[in-house]
């Protein structure tokens, strides 16, 4: 898998529409560095969270990703394109909030899309619930949740628990 772009609002820490583009990288092998609480786990989030709509290691769910400090009518949005083969797709996940008709009461609802490039148009794989859209990324991907974390994101504070984990386990 090549990653080549992800964006994202109300998502962790991050308030507004966030962009970071891959492609834009010099390098196909990069680092993700920063100080404690820079934000660098969120970004491996994201991308997890596009494919699988749990953070990595399928901790924590979309609502627990909103960013506390976003106003209500501000969407949760993570939107991942990647690179597979000769294949690009793009996983989108959006949590927002209206009013519910009549009263002052908010509604949270939630969109989950996978679609492939065709030619210069994305076209629409799968959409509807968040298992369907999972399930498509487990397909294309051939890992669910906790694998892709454990191969592919390794979370922050779990390398030492890979390294003393049996061949099987790994």
């Amino acid at each position: 898998m090549k990653p080549i772009r992800l964006q994202w609002q109300a998502f962790g820490p991050y308030r507004q529409d966030t962009k970071l583009n891959f492609d834009d990288l010099e390098e196909s092998l990069f680092l993700i560095s920063g100080p404690t609480g820079g934000g660098k786990t969120t970004i491996l989030d994201a991308i997890c969270f596009a494919l699988y709509c749990r953070a990595t290691g399928g901790r924590r769910d979309f609502k627990s990703m909103r960013c506390v400090s976003a106003e209500e009518e501000i969407p949760t949005k993570v939107e991942f394109d990647f690179q597979l083969g000769r294949e690009k797709y793009r996983f989108r996940r959006e949590l927002y909030r209206h009013l519910k008709r009549g009263s002052e009461e908010y509604v949270t609802k939630d969109r989950h899309e996978c679609f492939i490039q065709n030619g210069n148009e994305w076209e629409l794989l799968v959409s509807g619930a968040e298992s369907v859209v999972r399930k498509k990324a487990e397909e294309i991907l051939h890992l669910d949740c906790e694998q892709f974390s454990q191969v592919i994101v390794l979370p922050q504070g779990e390398f030492l628990k890979f390294l003393r984990a049996s061949s099987k386990e790994k």
